[in-house]
């Protein structure tokens, strides 16, 4: 059975946000040079794009340095080294609870339920969040949960609610639903 599109009554929020965050960039001396900004830009960039914070989420871009804070860097004592502290703008992926996500189903699916990606989420639908009549058919090639007219397996699209989500430096991951109206094959 394939989605209905969402009714108008459902409440959508956006996951995805643009943000004024700050980060602490510490530079030793020997690499205080000319083309400083470039290097706190780089250093920057590589710091956060890409990267989960348990706060923000998962940041997608920098869309834009303060240039000010570039040339205000404090000495420490001691070591010499030159901290600076950089005001960024950044777009940050963030899905809370009861959100509606489409993603799309893993090779890891087996009786316990299955796994899917919605860009650098992963998610888990257990057995028990999926409707009763859907069952799991390990003699599949490939294993595949079937069931009511619908075949989820590696690849398939899925339309899911979001049950309970955890942020930590190596990903984010959520728990999902299957089993509410105009959730599920996409």
């Amino acid at each position: 059975a394939e989605v209905q599109a969402r009714p108008p009554s459902v409440e959508t929020r956006s996951m995805f946000f643009h943000l004024d965050l700050e980060k602490l960039i510490v530079l030793a001396p020997k690499d205080l040079r000319r083309n400083l900004r470039d290097l706190l830009r780089a250093t920057l960039l590589r710091l956060v794009e890409g990267k989960f914070f348990r706060k923000y989420g998962y940041v997608v871009a920098v869309t834009n340095i303060d240039e000010d804070g570039m040339s205000q860097g404090r000495i420490m004592e001691g070591s010499g080294d030159v901290t600076f502290r950089i005001k960024y703008q950044a777009i940050v992926f963030k899905p809370f609870r009861n959100e509606v996500i489409d993603a799309m189903v893993t090779e890891h699916l087996t009786k316990e339920g299955f796994f899917a990606k919605a860009g650098p989420l992963d998610i888990f639908v257990s057995h028990r969040n999926l409707p009763p009549d859907l069952e799991f058919d390990h003699d599949a090639v490939p294993p595949m949960w079937k069931g009511d007219g619908m075949e989820i397996s590696k690849g398939t699209n899925v339309r899911v609610k979001i049950l309970n989500t955890r942020i930590d430096a190596e990903g984010m991951h959520a728990v999902a639903t299957f089993k509410e109206d105009y959730l599920g094959i996409v």
